[in-house]
């Protein structure tokens, strides 16, 4: 019933086509986002977006600001992930607790203990490899690199629209309010000094618009 709830929303508030959606007995697809309701595991066809350069993002819409993205996807909206996350469970985090608690030193014990349907595993797959993110992301302060990804939810203005879809901000990693996920990380501006993150390819080899698969799910799934 939770289900088909989730999906009625969406369908009145016109973010989900009825005529985008293919769905089988455990497939929902919509555009180049897919959603398995039994494993709960989504998964979006992206391509590379960028080879050098600082990383306020790890995903936007193509023609969003994929100068600062390493992923981008075409043919979907942020809010067609929004949908995805609702319908496996997952629980929007409300973003200026999201701020006031990642900025604390304890946060992800935080998170983890208060907010455990709030925090994703996001991993990246090229040619059937899951990729580790660190040879993809650099730290540019301390050079560890630890992702924990908080669904915030992204929120609608005053006539409705879904912020999102306007910025095409799907997940950042500066902390962005209209993105649906982002990086919990007290890094500083990346355009203040040597702070944030930005792109780290080594030893591997890709090319701008090269497919990678990314693939989201709670992160206490296996």
């Amino acid at each position: 019933m939770k289900y088909f709830q989730t999906i009625s929303i969406f369908f009145v508030l016109g973010m989900i086509p009825f005529q985008m959606l293919e769905a089988t007995d455990n497939i929902i697809k919509t555009g180049n986002i897919a959603i398995n309701k039994q494993t709960k595991i989504i998964t979006i066809q992206t391509r590379l977006a960028i080879e050098k350069g600082i990383l306020e993002y790890l995903l936007v819409g193509d023609h969003g600001k994929t100068y600062e993205s390493l992923l981008k996807v075409a043919d979907n909206k942020p809010s067609d992930l929004n949908f995805a996350l609702l319908l496996i469970g997952c629980e929007p985090l409300d973003y200026q607790t999201f701020i006031k608690i990642k900025n604390q030193k304890n946060a992800i014990d935080i998170l983890k203990k208060n907010y455990p349907n709030s925090l994703l595993n996001v991993s990246i797959i090229y040619k059937k490899r899951t990729i580790d993110l660190n040879k993809l992301i650099n730290n540019r302060e301390t050079k560890k690199n630890f992702f924990y990804w908080v669904y915030t939810g992204g929120y609608f203005l005053k006539d409705n629209r879904y912020a999102g879809d306007l910025e095409l901000s799907y997940i950042g990693i500066w902390s962005d309010r209209s993105a649906v996920i982002n990086l919990c990380s007290d890094l500083k501006n990346p355009y203040q000094g040597n702070f944030g993150y930005e792109t780290h390819i080594q030893d591997w080899v890709f090319n701008i618009n090269d497919v990678l698969e990314l693939v989201i799910k709670h992160n206490n799934t296996q």
